[in-house]
């Protein structure tokens, strides 16, 4: 347990009354020479510095990458699960996907995509260096700032669907709040919002250089400032308020029941959803980052090396020694992860009570993936920004109409916008819209007089091969889905190979949807279309994860030796070669 080191302030009676044993404590400690020694869970040495924060995945895996130019996975323990060697040294850049797939930036202005189990799945080069960490949207959609000013629309299977640029460059990384408006940064001091699908909303002067953002429960988006001013702007773009801290502002991040501002000289201040101040503390050393909101205190990381721990309601502030500067995450749990400059990961010990995340926004990129968005906002949602949308109403008619041929106008439009390259921004919604309309029949059932209405195989068929080109996460589990109702082999096999080209199945669920759909349609009467189509996809699966799991490899099996035609034969046992071995 770590001792605490207590820095001696004045409290009213009735406090002091309430926490005398911190007090005497406090004496106890008063001649120490300074912080004390912070205790560690566990600590880990890379072979460089580790200048990003660290990351953790839904699973407890902590990543963190270091300047040897690998990324390292940890255990909760802090055993070395895997290091994947990222052949240049990395930005700091590092975010993790809903699915477990981890992002990584490049000092060489490469971006690249991780999976779960170390093995590279895709590499783009883009055209600048990285604004800190990508922001990934709930349907696994990564949005990537680039220095020069462009944000950048990237699929989960690395496909570029949109950018846009804007007149000057960009300070921090984008975020989101829950009705999908993101916001932006940038030198000529503005506060850009735009939609999810990259269209401009408004943009607001600030009078400063801005840096840090957070987004409350009600939307409001909170801007931390160079002159040292935290100012507090409305989902449309008006300014509620604003409040002058005195110096710059390192950070902000939103509780329960405050806003806490960290300031570069030290000083941390409680504020109201209103504005009005509610407490201030100095915290004895420079700060460089948004606190960290755990149970019912937070933390701080100062740039000499130390950790600032603030206990409320009382606001008892301890400082640790830790002994590198470095940038931290907190977990969901309450763990705390650091990434030191000495080449260290530190894992910090969770202590017992309620220690968990809270809050709206509890520290830098919300929440320890480091995602960027948050599921507040305004009353509405995504919803109500899509019901301004005119496009999106347009196709929307089509592809909800029951109709087949209405449905087939909808394909054909999005067909032209695709060989056209001119989908770009409609790719958000367009993609959204598909995935309801692979589901026709089979999820999305419309039934009149008793019967099945909406029931087309071939405009699912279609819809799902499309949705192999331009989909997403949230793609991959309408296929996924699909795959286990479809009772047409031509529509399921095209929904098979359209999870084979999406390729990312971090947790085996395509992979097992496919294998499934074998033995029910595809052994008899033997199909070399449906046979073909699974041997491609679990091949495609396999060169995007880096393995294949032994169900899988059965399933090439029975196809190699079945009773198929001799080209589909042949593409099993190809496909069987290239896997060196089964996965668990």
């Amino acid at each position: 347990m770590v001792a605490w080191c207590l820095v001696k302030r004045k409290l009213p009676l009735l406090a002091a009354l309430a926490v005398t044993s911190l007090i005497v404590l406090a004496a106890a400690s008063s001649d120490s020479p300074g912080p004390r020694q912070a205790d560690f869970a566990w600590r880990f040495a890379t072979g460089g510095q580790i200048r990003s924060r660290p990351a953790v995945a839904a699973d407890g895996t902590v990543y963190a990458i270091a300047e040897d130019s690998f990324l390292y996975a940890l255990s909760p323990g802090g055993g070395l699960a895997w290091k994947c060697d990222l052949g240049w040294l990395p930005a700091d850049c590092l975010s993790v996907s809903p699915d477990g797939m981890i992002y990584v930036g490049l000092t060489d202005k490469d971006f690249m995509a991780v999976n779960p189990n170390g093995v590279p799945a895709w590499r783009e080069h883009v055209d600048g260096p990285f604004v800190g960490d990508p922001m990934i949207a709930p349907d696994g959609t990564v949005y990537l700032g680039i220095a020069p000013g462009t944000l950048l629309s990237l699929s989960e299977a690395g496909r570029l669907q949109w950018s846009i640029t804007l007149p000057a460059a960009l300070l921090a990384p984008p975020v989101m709040d829950g009705a999908g408006t993101i916001y932006l940064v940038a030198s000529d001091r503005r506060l850009y919002a735009l939609t999810q699908w990259g269209e401009f909303r408004w943009s607001l002067p600030l009078g400063a250089v801005p840096g840090t953002t957070a987004i409350t429960a009600d939307g409001t988006v909170l801007v931390g400032t160079a002159d040292g001013r935290i100012i507090a702007v409305t989902p449309d773009g008006d300014v509620r308020w604003q409040r002058a801290l005195g110096a710059a502002i390192a950070g902000v991040s939103v509780g329960p029941d405050e806003i806490v501002a960290a300031a570069a000289d030290g000083l941390l201040v409680g504020l109201s959803a209103d504005g009005r101040e509610l407490w201030r503390e100095s915290t004895g050393a420079r700060l460089d980052s948004s606190p960290l909101m755990r149970g019912a205190s937070f933390l701080c990381f100062a740039q000499d090396g130390t950790l600032v721990s603030v206990r409320m309601p009382v606001r008892i502030v301890e400082r640790f020694r830790v002994g590198t500067a470095g940038a931290a995450v907190l977990a969901r749990d309450g763990s705390v992860y650091l990434g030191g400059r000495d080449w260290v990961l530190y894992a910090f010990p969770r202590p017992p009570g309620p220690t968990g995340i809270r809050g709206p926004w509890p520290q830098a990129g919300h929440d320890e993936q480091h995602t960027g968005r948050t599921p507040y906002g305004p009353e509405g949602g995504v919803e109500a920004a899509l019901r301004q949308n005119p496009d999106y109403l347009y196709l929307e008619s089509l592809a909800d109409s029951a109709s087949r041929e209405q449905a087939r106008q909808f394909l054909s439009e999005v067909r032209t916008r695709i060989e056209g390259q001119s989908l770009g921004k409609s790719t958000w919604y367009v993609v959204r819209l598909l995935e309801r309309l692979a589901g026709t029949g089979l999820i999305d059932v419309d039934y009149r007089n008793q019967k099945v209405i909406n029931n087309f195989p071939d405009v699912r068929a279609e819809a799902a091969a499309t949705l192999g080109e331009i989909g997403s996460a949230g793609s991959r589990w309408t296929l996924i889905h699909v795959v286990q109702a479809e009772q047409d082999p031509y529509a399921l096999s095209q929904e098979i190979t359209a999870l084979g080209r999406l390729g990312f199945d971090g947790d085996g669920s395509s992979a097992r949807a496919i294998t499934s759909a074998f033995p029910r349609a595809g052994t008899y009467p033997p199909d070399n279309r449906l046979a073909a189509a699974i041997v491609d996809a679990l091949d495609m699966i396999a060169a995007s994860s880096g393995s294949m799991s032994r169900r899988a490899l059965e399933t090439l099996f029975m196809i190699s030796n079945g009773p198929y035609s001799e080209q589909v034969r042949s593409a099993a046992l190809e496909a069987l070669g290239k896997v060196p071995a089964p996965s668990p």
